[in-house]
């Protein structure tokens, strides 16, 4: 095994097919191929499904893929300390799932134009702790409230990160406007027994304090996805709810309705980041605009 197999690895996982990894490697298709097939030979295991619409990671795969990506983050932090490089500017940031996400990276795209490249994870409340311990994102965004929060906390300090509260948000239930609840000013919990509920995909196993929906076990069915797209959809076109912060941009308030859910603990939401770590300039930034959007929303709301 060696970094350049790696480095295969990562680019036909990118770009979904070997001839496309290997027209951006500017190396020959064989040449990629041949490279894999050893580093599998050698593992004994398949990384890849080899399919007409290009290739897809296996279980064994997205194991390895995760893996080989921490190393070459190292190994590129490694020869920009010691060979000088002059570093690629860029942000990243891992987030649970919000709305008001892509206004304030916008904003920033503008004010800080000098930057090459913004990455934007939205993914699982553990994956976002993960994502900030091992360096992959400068920072992260996630809520607690007083259910999850001793749990989250010992495991941000386990993983050595720090937190600054963002603001605070009520729950809200979100629904279609042709919704049977779409006129209620608030909803309680009860009233929404006999709808299905759309949640995003989490991780944790029995650990509750990594649920990124505060609530459970609510609705008479449930549907799990990862993509907010998705997730409008089906409010937009059935009786499902979800719930949320109640932060979101304008276009969202038009499709659908926001209500406050009764008698439920206020959210913070949180900003982390690694202890010992100044923050640059543009993450400073970034924390102060969700600030803001999140007094701006209160006062719309």
């Amino acid at each position: 095994m060696n970094l350049q197999q790696l480095r295969y690895v990562v680019a036909v996982a990118n770009n979904g097919s070997f001839r496309e990894a290997a027209r951006k490697m500017f190396i020959t298709q064989p040449s990629l191929s041949s490279g894999i097939k050893e580093l599998e030979k050698e593992l004994g295991l398949t990384l890849f499904v080899r399919t007409n619409q290009g290739a897809v990671l296996t279980a064994d795969g997205r194991d390895f893929l995760a893996r080989a990506e921490k190393i070459l983050v190292q190994l590129e932090r490694l020869e920009t300390h010691y060979q000088k490089k002059e570093p690629t500017e860029r942000f990243s940031i891992a987030s649970q799932h919000y709305d008001f996400l892509g206004s304030v990276i916008g904003q920033l795209i503008e004010r800080f134009a000098y930057y090459q490249e913004y990455r934007i994870m939205e993914t699982t409340t553990a994956k976002v702790i993960e994502e900030v311990a091992e360096g992959h994102s400068e920072i992260g965004l996630l809520y607690m409230n007083e259910n999850n929060q001793k749990g989250l906390e010992r495991y941000l300090d386990q993983a050595r990160l720090m937190k600054v509260d963002l603001g605070t948000f009520r729950t809200h239930i979100f629904v279609g406007k042709h919704h049977p609840l779409a006129a209620e000013k608030e909803i309680d919990i009860s009233q929404l027994k006999e709808y299905s509920q759309v949640r995003f995909n989490q991780e944790g196993g029995n650990f509750e304090y990594f649920d990124e929906d505060p609530l459970k076990n609510q609705a008479k069915s449930v549907i799990v996805t990862n993509d907010r797209g998705t997730l409008t959809n089906i409010l937009l076109s059935s009786t499902a709810y979800a719930s949320g912060s109640g932060i979101v941009d304008r276009p969202t308030k038009e499709m659908i309705r926001l209500i406050p859910l009764k008698d439920e603990p206020l959210n913070h939401l949180y900003g982390i980041y690694p202890k010992k770590t100044k923050l640059s300039e543009i993450a400073e930034e970034f924390f102060f605009e969700v600030r803001s959007f999140i007094i701006k929303s209160k006062k719309e709301l």
